[in-house]
Formats: C-alpha cells, structure tokens, sequence
C-alpha cells in the first residue's frame, strides 16, 4: 500500500521544496497563522497544571485538562460540519468569542479560588469552542499552493505542531513560574486571536463562505443520521490507524520521563521528548521534499514506528545516555506518519466534507492520545517504563493492520476522491 501524490512529483532537494510552497502568495501568512494556532494547545497542559496546583490539587489540575480535551474531542467533528453548512468567518469568531471566554473565565475563577465545578464549566467552555483554524489549514494550503503540494504542506503541518509541542510548554512554564501564573492563558488567547485573523485573510476557504462546494449554492449538504466521512470504509479505517497510532506514541512519550525518574536521571526527560520532536520535525520535512520517500506507504512507515519503539526499548535497558541517541531515530518515522495519515485523510474524504473530517481527525487524535497516555503511565508505574513494549508496539502494529484496510481502494472510486492523493496501489501479481 502505496500514499502518493496524482501529478504530484516532489521538487529534489529540502530547501527548494519547502522554498516554493511558501513563495505562493499568502503562504507565509498561513505558515504564521498554523504555528500561533498549535502554541495555544501545546501550552495549556502546562499553564493549566502551574495555575490550578497551588489552589486545588493536582489531580484536579489533571481532570480540568482532561475535561477541556474531551470537550474538543466531542465537540470537533460538530464545528468541522458548522465549517460547511455556515459562514466561515462566522463560525470562526463565534468560536474565538466562547474559546477566550472560557479561557478568561477559567483563570479568573481559579484565582479568585472558586467552587471547582465553576472551574470545570469554563474548562469545558474552553474546549467545546477551541477554534477550528487546523480544520481549514490542509483544504486552504491546497488553495493557496495548490495540489501538487499537498504533499509538502502536509509535511509542513506535521513540523510545524511539532514546533509547538517543543516550545509551547517552555514559553508556558517560563511566563507561568517567571511572570505570573494565568499571563501564559492571556498569551494563548492572543495567540488564537491571531491565528484566526491571519487565515480569514488568505484567500480560500476562510475567506470565500462555506468550507465546501455549497458555498456558492445556497445550501450545504445534508449527511443524515450519520456523518458522510465515516461511511467511507477507507477513511474509516485511516481514521482507525490513526487513533491506535496516537495511543501507541504516547504511551511510548509517557514512558520516557517515568525511565528518567526511576533511573535517577530526571534531568534527562526533556531531552528524550526533544530528541524525539526533532527526529520528527527531520521526518516529516525529509518525506515532503524527497521523490523516493514520498513513495513509502503508511503501513511501512508504522511499522518503521514499531522498530523504532523496540529499539528504544533495547536502549532503556543499556543505559539512559543510550537512550537518548535513540529518540531522534524513533522520531523519524513519527512526523512522516502523521503527514501520510493526513494525506489519506485528503483522499478518501467525500467532496465537500473536508473539514467534517479533520474534525473526525482532531477528535480521534486526541481520543489516541488520551487512551495511550492512561495505558502508558499505568504500565509503567506498575512494572517499569520498558513495560510499554507490551503496549506501544502492539497497538502500532494493529494501526498498521488498519491501514491495509484501504488498500484495494482508490480515490476514483466509491468511497473516495478522484484527483485526491492516493492511499493505495495495486500491483499485478507476479
């Protein structure tokens, strides 16, 4: 199984590629509205935990962020329909209004100490408006570049929230420990604000109505009882790889810092979780700008995953210095898979749901996430962080499993989108 690009043949060296994509007019806005949009999701873990620590506790701080991401999840796939069916702009700044009041009320009312269930309502607040710019950042990439840089712009996002997830948490505890405890909420609000201003100016989708062929009729249309993506079996089963690959990866992240604490080595857990982004950032950017490597599958690259985590586990029991030169080489394959299931997701989405499904795609994202870090942390409190070979790998090799599920389908056919990029192809027998 084979995730390409119709017509779409990637310019030969790093820099060229990632030089042309941005060259496109209003692309440098849109690079500045995706990376100011991720800092606001990278960042609240962290603000949340410093802010709510010393006046409640912290499993409290765990469950209001826990609530506020089950609210996004719950609420994405609905604000990725509203993206259709509604003005852009419109759902946009409705978005923004609840988003920052959620955010501003979250941080008045654990400052003034009030009664925890207000906390959680404007946590949920928070969540349940999070403004869907990533929604419309791969359909307004196509529109800005085009699709033959579908691809590369996938590639791009994959780095770019990596990006954040580096640097988001730092900027959050230094304001947070430096400054003052809600200045990182205030930050991040602001950070979102831009982010929605920065992508209702660049031209397409944002700017032009509806997120979908309906704009211009009058009426978007109607999915019933169930929503159209899911009833696409290949993206269905992308969607599937997806969820199990975001559990196995995180299970595998919240292994790492538990290793550092019970090898004596605490100072090390930002650098394994470093080392791991950059290795991914390096992925990512390398499968969007080279031609050979933009033929490899989504099921070779998840099981590049699955040799990645096993080495890493090999490493956990040689020594923690080890450890840490094996964490770029099992990032590698980490932000290659994020843009290939992305790519997928751009092929098989039925015309005119595309942000439906990347609001599916946010929702199993951070179900994955969620599930794995539980998984993780529980096995690796109970027999020692190497114990997440007995999640991660397995649950990665099923992602893989769930990826061959498309494999006798191609975008021309039903269930996905001609001129789409492929997931699959099928080679005669020999």
């Amino acid at each position: 199984m084979r995730i390409e690009d119709n017509g779409n043949v990637p310019d030969s060296g790093l820099l060229t590629t990632y030089r042309k994509l941005l060259a496109a007019p209003g692309a440098r806005r849109l690079a500045t509205a995706s990376l100011v949009s991720k800092f606001p999701i990278s960042m609240f873990p962290v603000s949340t935990l410093l802010l709510l620590s010393p006046h409640y506790s912290y499993a409290t701080a765990g469950s209001t962020i826990g609530t506020t991401l089950l609210a996004n999840a719950m609420s994405s796939p609905l604000r990725g329909r509203l993206l259709v069916r509604r003005s852009v702009p419109l759902v946009l700044r409705l978005c923004l209004a609840g988003y920052l009041a959620g955010l501003t009320g979250l941080a008045l009312s654990v400052s003034a100490q009030l009664p925890y269930p207000l906390v959680v309502l404007f946590a949920a607040l928070t969540g349940s408006c999070f403004p869907p710019v990533g929604m419309l950042l791969r359909s307004a990439w196509t529109s800005v570049a085009g699709a033959g840089h579908r691809s590369s712009s996938n590639s791009f996002e994959a780095a770019m929230m990596d990006v954040a997830l580096i640097t988001g948490p730092l900027i959050a505890a230094w304001l947070s420990t430096s400054v003052a405890p809600v200045l990182p909420f205030a930050v991040t609000g602001a950070f979102m604000a831009a982010g929605v201003t920065l992508v209702l100016t660049v031209p397409g989708p944002a700017r032009g109505g509806r997120a979908g062929p309906a704009a211009g009729s009058g009426a978007a249309p109607r999915t019933g009882r169930r929503s159209l993506p899911l009833r696409s079996r290949p993206l269905t089963s992308v969607f599937g790889s997806q969820l199990l690959f975001c559990a196995a990866l995180s299970g595998l992240e919240v292994a790492l810092p538990i290793y550092a604490r019970q090898h004596h080595a605490t100072a090390h857990s930002g650098w394994y979780l470093a080392g791991l982004s950059v290795g991914s950032i390096l992925g990512a950017l390398l499968l969007g700008a080279s031609p050979a490597l933009s033929r490899i599958g989504l099921p070779v690259l998840l099981s590049a995953f699955v040799a990645g985590a096993c080495l890493l586990g090999l490493a956990m029991s040689e020594a923690p210095s080890a450890v840490f030169f094996v964490c770029p080489v099992t990032g590698l394959a980490i932000g290659s898979t994020f843009s290939r299931i992305y790519t997928g997701i751009a092929a098989f989405t039925p015309p005119g749901h595309d942000t439906e499904a990347q609001g599916w795609a946010v929702g199993m994202t951070t179900v994955g996430f969620a599930a794995g870090s539980s998984a993780g942390a529980a096995l690796a409190g109970a027999h020692g962080a190497s114990a997440f070979l007995l999640f991660s790998p397995v649950v990665g090799a099923v992602a893989a499993l769930f990826a061959l599920g498309a494999r006798d389908h191609r975008p021309d056919e039903p269930g996905g989108r001609s001129g789409a990029p492929v997931l699959t192809e099928k080679k005669p027998s020999v």
